[in-house]
């Protein structure tokens, strides 16, 4: 079976429109300052958001640092030589 198009348009109907298209008026469009920044105002709020959301969960997740005690005990505790424990505690103090 082979298909048809339903639909059909009146006789004429190209020829004329450009005429009655270009007989519309155009109007001014009156867009005022606020209009122009929304899109950008949202942009910036939605990056604002993603920033806060962010440090939220990264400081949620963070975990605490040792401190340098903890780190020297460490180091006591696994049997580093003299050398390498004052090398450890001289990268502590800087």
């Amino acid at each position: 079976m082979k298909k048809q198009m339903p639909y059909t348009t009146p006789e004429g109907y190209f020829e004329g429109l450009k005429q009655k298209l270009a007989g519309i008026p155009q109007r001014a469009r009156n867009v005022s300052p606020m209009q122009k920044l929304t899109p950008y105002l949202a942009l910036a709020a939605v990056f604002a958001a993603a920033f806060v959301i962010g440090g939220i969960l990264l400081n949620k997740t963070a975990t605490p640092s040792a401190g340098k005690e903890e780190i020297v005990e460490y180091l006591l505790e696994h049997d580093l030589t003299l050398a390498q424990l004052e090398e450890a505690v001289y990268y502590l103090d800087e």
